[in-house]
């Protein structure tokens, strides 16, 4: 799920403006010589047990999907500019970009919009002049899939009950 998240963000910075290479490491982040910039960046996956089920129909039949565990997976996105206006720009076009919720998996992942941080020049490790951050949630699951028997391939027996005087 991680990478699919990544990509979707990066995509959507692409979308945005960001013309040069949306870094992913904070690693290439930090050696970016580049005024202009985007990043993708891993925060943190945070579980909680689950038990919800849901029956579905797929290309094999029928199905219960079980999740496992709750899943919030958090990445931080980066947008850097040298001109405050062009900042802004990007960031409200990529805020308008991002959807509700994607389907990653045959799971629909709600994404949610946390918050978003402005760092001036003397604040931040590049060599944008205004840079803004911001926290992205995606709501997904771990989950089990058990395939249901089909009629046809279940022996049915017939017992008789015997009644005791």
């Amino acid at each position: 799920m991680i990478e699919q998240c990544r990509d979707y963000l990066v995509n959507k910075l692409q979308e945005a403006g960001i013309k040069t290479k949306v870094y992913t490491t904070l690693k290439e982040l930090k050696a970016s010589q580049e005024s202009h910039v985007g990043a993708v960046l891993f925060e943190s996956d945070k579980f909680e047990r689950s038990g919800s089920k849901k029956v579905f129909r797929d290309e094999h039949g029928k199905k219960k999907r079980t999740k496992i565990f709750n899943r919030k997976t958090y990445f931080s996105v980066t947008i850097g500019e040298y001109k405050q206006e062009k900042c802004e720009e990007i960031f409200e076009s990529f805020m308008t970009l991002v959807e509700r919720g994607t389907i990653i998996n045959g799971n629909y992942i709600p994404i949610e919009v946390e918050e978003a941080d402005w760092i001036d020049k003397e604040d931040s490790i590049l060599k944008s002049k205004i840079a803004v951050q911001i926290l992205i949630r995606f709501d997904g699951g771990i989950y089990k899939d058990v395939q249901f028997a089909k009629v046809n391939e279940v022996e049915i027996e017939n017992i008789e009950m015997v009644k005791e005087v």
